[in-house]
């Protein structure tokens, strides 16, 4: 079977089965992700290994669309009504799962140490890295759904720009756990200059984003950009010009068109009609695609191999988002809506977090525990990203933000 009829077979059933759970009341995107997962070469072989390499460049591109869409929704005029509750609700909805699953993870290496027989540095390290890994979330289910849903109001403002922020919180809490770990590996290729590779990472990211998103403004009245085919054109050529100048720099992709989406929803005027055209021509599509390529990356079979580990990581770090976002709503002296609700849109998970363990898993620095950790992250992935956008529209739905019938 050839690459190109893969993909039209799984457009086709993943769109059918997306249609389906939309009418049963269900986001689309959990049909997408299932149809990715049943069809997965590492759980049936019905497709090859070759449509997951193939597809990655397109992957990433659909990545770059739902940046550049997640940094548009930070409309400075939007974001100032709830500045403080955003900064707070960040910092310590990152903190706070990274904290608690490092100490629960320790915690059953030394009560169960036939299942983590990595000794007391192995399993620190271990529990080390699966905190920091708990802090991004995956901003593109979190959108998904609520573009589908038409979500509007200050919960679904408040979880836009925290989802925004919290992969450069993971990226510095990434840096600073990897340092600490070089004192226990003694091996320094991997980590020599973490910290200020984090900060090289972040702000030629954002500085880049920002050069293209000047450049798109500069070439639309250049080039004298009116209808929509052409701004679909233009954006599309841009997105994937930041995503190529992004990987040729090694810096943060995501960052870099969140960046890109910023800028242009706050500097250019014709940001309306930008932001329409994607909405309105390219994101079903788009949605489409990543989360069937997602599902079709994620190998469900590793899950039975970590059972115990993987539950303890996502029941905790669901614990962490949720008191994380509390306190830190609470001591911004947030809405009770605010409080009680961002949580829910916080869960899924994927994007940087598969980047980075992935980086982990080809470094001899931590051969001894990189399968373990692969394994937990990946499988807890799959339950995030299945049971996230599920959550996120039910906390919106509670929030009064979407309406029962909405669709």
């Amino acid at each position: 079977m050839n690459v190109l009829l893969d993909i039209g077979l799984l457009l086709i059933l993943g769109y059918t089965a997306g249609w389906l759970l939309d009418k049963i009341g269900l986001p689309k995107i959990v049909g997408y992700i299932l149809v990715g997962v049943a069809l997965s070469p590492n759980t049936i072989n019905f497709l090859g290994h070759d449509t997951i390499k193939t597809t990655e460049p397109l992957m990433e591109i659909c990545l770059a669309f739902i940046a550049f869409e997640v940094g548009g929704a930070l409309k400075w005029s939007k974001i100032k009504k709830h500045e403080k509750e955003i900064v707070n609700i960040t910092l310590l909805a990152s903190i706070f799962p990274f904290i608690l699953i490092t100490i629960g993870v320790f915690a059953f290496g030394i009560l169960f140490p036939a299942l983590l027989p990595f000794g007391l540095t192995g399993n620190l390290s271990l529990a080390l890295l699966l905190g920091v890994l708990a802090s991004p979330t995956a901003p593109a289910a979190t959108i998904a759904v609520m573009h589908q849903y038409k979500a509007k109001g200050k919960v679904t403002d408040t979880i836009m720009g925290v989802v925004a922020l919290d992969d450069a919180v993971g990226i510095f809490l990434f840096s600073i756990v990897i340092s600490i770990l070089s004192t226990f590996t003694e091996v320094q290729k991997f980590v020599e200059n973490a910290h200020l590779n984090s900060v090289y990472q972040i702000s030629m990211a954002v500085f880049l984003g920002a050069g293209i998103a000047l450049l798109m403004n500069r070439l639309s009245k250049v080039l004298q950009i009116q209808k929509e085919g052409q701004w679909i054109v233009i954006i599309t050529s841009m997105l994937i010009l930041c995503l190529g100048i992004s990987k040729l720099l090694q810096v943060d992709a995501l960052l870099a068109n969140m960046t890109m989406g910023l800028m242009i929803v706050n500097r250019s005027s014709q940001h309306t009609k930008i932001f329409k055209v994607v909405e309105r021509y390219t994101e079903e599509l788009i949605f489409l695609i990543f989360f069937l390529l997602s599902g079709l990356h994620l190998d469900i079979t590793t899950i039975p191999q970590s059972t115990f580990l993987i539950s303890l990581f996502v029941i905790l770090r669901i614990a962490g988002k949720y008191i994380g976002t509390h306190i830190g709503a609470r001591a911004a002296k947030a809405d009770e809506s605010i409080r009680k609700y961002t949580a829910g849109g916080l869960l899924p998970q994927a994007g940087i977090v598969i980047g980075l363990v992935l980086s982990i898993n080809q470094n001899v620095a931590f051969k001894d525990i990189s399968e373990i950790l692969l394994t937990t992250i990946i499988g807890a992935t799959i339950i995030n990203e299945l049971i996230g956008p599920v959550v996120t529209k039910f906390t919106l739905l509670k929030a009064g933000e979407i309406k029962n019938n909405s669709r």
